[in-house]
């Protein structure tokens, strides 16, 4: 196959060890990358994908909720770690974050309490609305890998069912060594080191906590979600993008709400102003979501000479 036919992304062939050639291929890399997000309806995708999340956010606030019941035994870790999670999303300012907070910690305490009359067929319908998320993420990441799902409802439910887990966990540990962290600058730092060095290396820290586990949450999704067999290394370059990407955006979005938007938004929108600016957060989300999904297509094909190379994973030929 002729290599001038094929894409150059970034990193690989011998030609673009020269700067000039390097920026050259990262530019055609980034137009590919622009204009297949356009051919796979990425726009309509990433909005399809907020208005799923949107609907399963709470469901899966609650089931964590429940999950951590089960686990621990005392309700203000368990409310420690839902408000660590309420602290994630930008666009809720103080007010809204605490009424919706306490909204979903008066349920959570309720189920919990009636653990035994709220019933399998109570949590069963929990589970199902919260996997719905990962159902329409792979809706949504099949089409960005030009696949059709060959997987039956229930193994798509199940598989979701694993992604929220794997992704329950993640938001365990994130929240374990927040709190190590916290207490390691408590004791010992605070001893040692200046206030100012102490407050420098907090921030790093806390940052670099988000980093890693949205980096964990990213390559969580696009190893597991579409059906398609992959391995980490397809994945590594859409996560990294992606997920420095949502890093930026997300605290970028917060300054912006703080400075601008809570005002502008309020006027405009009234009391649903909130509501507004967590669709629009959640649908920037998706859209970066889908273009490191592209990346990894287009990285892949480039290794592979152009060629698709994506095939469904294997299933019992149930097709829906």
């Amino acid at each position: 196959m002729n290599s001038s036919k094929t894409l150059d992304a970034p990193g690989t062939g011998t030609k673009e060890r020269h700067p000039v050639q390097r920026l050259k291929n990262i530019y055609k890399f980034a137009v590919t990358i622009y204009f297949k997000f356009n051919e796979h309806n990425g726009f309509l995708l990433a909005a399809g994908i907020a208005f799923f999340t949107f609907l399963s956010l709470f469901p899966i606030l609650i089931l964590v909720g429940i999950a951590l019941g089960y686990f621990l035994e005392s309700p203000a870790l368990r409310e420690q770690i839902i408000a660590y999670v309420f602290k994630s999303l930008p666009s809720l300012t103080d007010t809204i974050r605490t009424t919706i907070e306490q909204a979903v910690q008066d349920t959570i305490n309720k189920l919990i309490a009636h653990r035994p009359s709220a019933g399998v067929i109570a949590l069963i319908g929990l589970i199902w609305s919260a996997t719905g998320l990962f159902g329409g993420l792979g809706v949504a990441l099949n089409a960005v890998y030009e696949v059709k799902e060959t997987r039956n409802i229930i193994i798509q439910r199940l598989i979701a069912l694993g992604v929220f887990l794997l992704i329950m966990l993640l938001l365990l540990i994130s929240f374990g060594a927040t709190s190590v962290a916290s207490v390691f600058r408590d004791q010992v730092l605070n001893l040692f080191f200046p206030r100012q060095v102490v407050t420098f290396a907090w921030t790093f820290l806390s940052y670099a906590i988000g980093f890693i586990s949205t980096l964990l949450l990213f390559l969580t999704v696009y190893r597991f979600v579409p059906n398609v067999k992959l391995k980490f290394k397809d994945v590594w370059l859409g996560t990294l993008v992606a997920g420095f990407a949502s890093e930026v955006v997300k605290y970028g979005f917060a300054v912006y709400i703080h400075m601008f938007a809570s005002k502008s938004y309020g006027v405009v929108y009234g009391s649903l102003a909130t509501i507004v600016l967590l669709m629009f957060w959640l649908n920037i989300s998706a859209m970066l979501l889908l273009i490191g999904a592209e990346i990894n297509v287009a990285y892949r094909k480039q290794k592979m000479g152009g060629v698709k190379i994506f095939e469904p994973r294997k299933s019992s030929q149930s097709h829906i």
